[in-house]
């Protein structure tokens, strides 16, 4: 027993040419195989322009062996393909079980189809239009943020500054945004970059006293204050370190914490496990070897240790305090505290407080 099986029409300003640009572009957003897409596309050439006016039947009944001699495909395959499109909600089978396919058209109307029914397809056309349209507008922003992208990192070599260029290529280390697919991972990229540039062109305006500087040695009369330049710039291993190495640890998130632990070989841990892990950890993240080598010589292997830790628990956070890189959340950690802008004390506090109100999990 066959099945009448009409529809409500294509949208007036589609035609059935327009409908297969549209299956082509939303293929992917659909999830069809290229067999699949074939299919339809064989089936609405198949079809006459009058079988997608309202009220029609809008179908094919070709038996198996024409269509696996059209797609040069198994019956099987042929098969799985129409399985496929059923599932997908795009075509409905209505000739009976173990049945051969058969229809009738009478003055160019199809009065009877018992084969593959077009209905489901042209009744979701402008849903189908809406995914193309919501896809090419995807396709935009990405290719809007890409070049917001590109135009950060040309803004930031345009500092000058090494820094800011380690801290840019923490975010992105290959500095490709061609390579980014995911809308939501080149926005936070894009931010990440926005306040790497925001940070360094403030840092930028303001005047450095540095030793190395020629000028502002001779410029420097005072010799009390020259000894003071000169003792700032040496690492600070003990100049404001409270934390213990347990404590280090109980601000650890899980995988550092692991790595801690493997260090300290089942002792309490010390420095030097600590230290060891929050290297480890750091090459996981994504920070290069010179600027954790450059950390560790301007701040002493413990305190980079620590900028590292509370990179890494706050990259894990939601909240204020929640950051989203966190190699570029140390850098610019890291970085302040080597400008002798004192952040890591305050963050430690903030962090064990965080840590005792929720027993310990964030």
């Amino acid at each position: 027993m066959s099945q009448h099986l009409i529809h409500g029409g294509l949208p007036a300003d589609m035609t059935p040419y327009r409908l297969k640009q549209l299956l082509l572009q939303a293929r992917v957003a659909l999830g069809l195989s290229s067999g699949a897409l074939k299919y339809l596309e064989f089936a609405i050439d198949n079809c006459q322009p009058s079988d997608f006016q309202q009220g029609r039947i809008c179908a094919i009944w070709y038996s198996l062996e024409r269509l696996t001699a059209a797609f040069r495909l198994s019956k099987r395959q042929i098969g799985r393909i129409e399985a496929e499109l059923v599932d997908a909600g795009l075509i409905k089978r209505t000739y009976p079980e173990r049945k051969s396919r058969s229809g009738d058209r009478v003055d160019g109307v199809i009065k009877r189809a018992a084969g593959i029914n077009l209905a489901p397809l042209i009744e979701r056309a402008e849903y189908i239009r809406l995914l193309v349209s919501r896809q090419m507008q995807a396709d935009e922003d990405r290719e809007r943020l890409r070049e917001h992208i590109q135009g950060l990192f040309r803004q930031i070599r345009d500092l000058d500054n090494a820094d800011a260029d380690e801290a840019a290529t923490c975010i992105l280390p290959r500095r490709r945004p061609n390579e980014l697919s995911d809308i939501k991972k080149m926005q936070e990229v894009a931010e990440a970059l926005e306040a790497v540039l925001a940070d360094f062109s403030a840092v930028g305006g303001q005047p450095e006293m540095t030793v190395e500087s020629d000028e502002n040695v001779r410029l420097n009369m005072n010799e009390e204050k020259k000894n003071k330049t000169r003792i700032a710039e040496k690492p600070r291993e003990g100049s404001r370190l409270s934390t213990s190495p347990a404590h280090a640890r109980l601000l650890a998130g899980a995988k550092l914490g692991e790595y801690i632990d493997l260090y300290a070989c089942g002792a309490p841990p010390d420095w030097q496990a600590v230290t060891r892990a929050a290297h480890d950890r750091a090459y996981e993240l994504g920070v290069s070897s010179r600027l954790w080598r450059e950390r560790c010589i301007q701040l002493g292997e413990a305190r980079t240790a620590l900028c590292l830790i509370v990179a890494d628990r706050n990259s894990q956070r939601d909240g204020p305090f929640g950051r989203k890189n966190a190699a570029a959340s140390f850098a610019g950690m890291a970085r302040q505290e080597a400008r002798k802008i004192a952040v890591l004390d305050g963050l430690v506090g903030e962090l064990t407080h965080a840590l005792l109100r929720s027993g310990g999990n964030l």
